[in-house]
C-alpha cells in the first residue's frame, strides 16, 4: 500500500463520510434495514454514534502523538469501546446524532488540514489516520 496522503484523508472525509448519510438515505427502507443488520446496528444513529466516539479519541491521541512522537496511544477493548459508543448515543434521535456527527466530521477535517506535513511521514500517524478514515470507511461502506 502506498503511503497515505493529506489529499486522501480529505477526499476521505468529504466524499466518503460527508455523503454517507445522504447516500443511506438514498436505499429503501427495507435495504436500510438489512444494510444496517448487516453492519450489526438497528439504527443508522447507533453507527454513527460509533464513528463519533473513534473520531473523539483519535483527534487527542493524534494531537498528542504529534506533540511527542513517544506517546503510545492506550489500549482499547473494541468490543466493549463500541457498545459503550452505542449506548451513549441510545437515546439522541437521528437527527441530533447526525448533528453531531456533522461537527466531529469538521473536527476531523481540520485536524487534517492543520497537521504538519511531517505527520504524513510518520507511519504509525498515517496508520492511524487511515484506520479511522479510510478504513473505518471502506468497513461500514454503503453499498
Amino acid at each position: 500500500m502506498a503511503p497515505l496522503t493529506r489529499a486522501q484523508c480529505l477526499t476521505g472525509l468529504e466524499t466518503g463520510w460527508g455523503t454517507y448519510v445522504e447516500r443511506f438515505r438514498r436505499l429503501s427502507p427495507p435495504e436500510q434495514a438489512a444494510w444496517l443488520k448487516q453492519q450489526g446496528y438497528t439504527r443508522l444513529a447507533d453507527l454513527l454514534g460509533h464513528v463519533i466516539a473513534w473520531w473523539e479519541q483519535a483527534i487527542p491521541d493524534i494531537e498528542c502523538k504529534i506533540a511527542d512522537p513517544g506517546f503510545q496511544s492506550p489500549d482499547v477493548d473494541v468490543d466493549t469501546f463500541n457498545a459503550r459508543a452505542v449506548q451513549r448515543f441510545s437515546a439522541f434521535d437521528e437527527a441530533a446524532v447526525i448533528r453531531l456527527f456533522e461537527a466531529q466530521r469538521r473536527a476531523m477535517l481540520d485536524l487534517v488540514l492543520r497537521l504538519p506535513e511531517r505527520a504524513f511521514g510518520d507511519k504509525n500517524l498515517r496508520d492511524r489516520l487511515h484506520i479511522e478514515i479510510i478504513g473505518h470507511l471502506e468497513e461500514h461502506e454503503i453499498a
